[in-house]
């Protein structure tokens, strides 16, 4: 039986859709780190970790995070990747589990395509060529970052809809996902909230109401409809005063669309909020679940 216990990690995220290689799919990164680890350590326990839609920007990532603990409990001490950037993208990070953590805890840790073994770096750091592709890896991802942002402000200020999800009362149109459409079961549900401030209720109130009769929050909803998978820790949806408040000065329900209005103006940084002078905004975008006259008024 082979001494070590490998950890075979993937990672597709949505900055390879702008690659466009095939190479990098969590397919085809199996067959080679499968037909590596079969070649060079035919009777070792293989273990895969993958992460799908995940930048290589930080480590907040399930997939990876699971093979760091398994690390952690002596359950993997050799990791194997396609290439640098599959495990991180930034340099410095990088550096930092190739030259001290990872030896430390005694994990030998191989990049097939960069040719790289850290057996052979034992007692020394790594080459030049190491660190200068690292390095290259990161700043590939600083400069992907900002073309993906300027992409996809052009397209939002083309008058087009950008997000995972629609507004709740929305969704998506098939023929077209830059599109909002009504979904009517959501959109009942938040004419009544308009119609019950409209009647003098507050926000808190309302929220007692639709939790007393039990009406599905927008998490629930999603959830049941195959959009999302988060459940709460206890199992149990509540209507939070906030998102009511947030629904009632939403103005997508009066037909425009308002994007823009958050960002992250440094790699892995904070969002933060944006000035509304500089909101993306396309106004009569979709067919309104609030009259606007009426939206306005409240």
């Amino acid at each position: 039986m082979s001494e070590y216990r490998i950890g075979l990690y993937m990672r597709l995220s949505k900055e390879d859709e702008f690659s466009h290689v095939e190479s990098n799919s969590i397919t085809m990164q199996r067959m080679l780190l499968r037909a590596y680890a079969q070649e060079h350590f035919p009777d070792a326990e293989v273990t895969e970790f993958a992460d799908d839609g995940y930048t290589g920007t930080n480590f907040e990532r399930p997939g990876v995070q699971s093979l760091l603990e398994q690390v952690k409990d002596l359950r993997i001490n050799c990791i194997i990747v396609k290439d640098f950037s599959r495990f991180a993208r930034d340099y410095i990070e990088l550096g930092s589990y190739l030259e001290q953590i990872f030896p430390f805890m005694g994990v030998r840790f191989i990049s097939v395509n960069d040719g790289y073994d850290s057996t052979d770096y034992k007692g020394s750091v790594a080459d030049l060529d190491v660190n200068f592709k690292n390095l290259l890896n990161d700043l590939y991802s600083k400069d992907l970052s900002v073309k993906v942002k300027a992409s996809l402000r052009s397209i939002k200020e083309q008058g087009n809809f950008v997000g995972s999800e629609a507004p709740f009362g929305y969704r998506k149109d098939p023929e077209n996902r830059h599109r909002l459409l009504i979904e009517e079961d959501e959109a009942e549900v938040v004419r009544r909230i308009f119609s019950l401030y409209e009647g003098g209720m507050s926000s808190v109130q309302i929220a007692k109401v639709l939790n007393e009769e039990s009406v599905k929050t927008p998490a629930q909803v999603r959830v049941e409809k195959g959009l999302r998978t988060f459940h709460p820790k206890n199992g149990i949806y509540l209507w939070q005063h906030m998102v009511i408040l947030r629904m009632l000065k939403n103005r997508a329900y009066r037909g425009d669309l308002v994007q823009g209005t958050i960002e992250c103006r440094t790699l892995r940084g904070k969002k933060k909020a944006v000035d509304p002078e500089h909101w993306i905004v396309t106004e009569n975008h979709h067919e309104p679940i609030i009259e606007p006259e009426r939206f306005d008024r409240i």
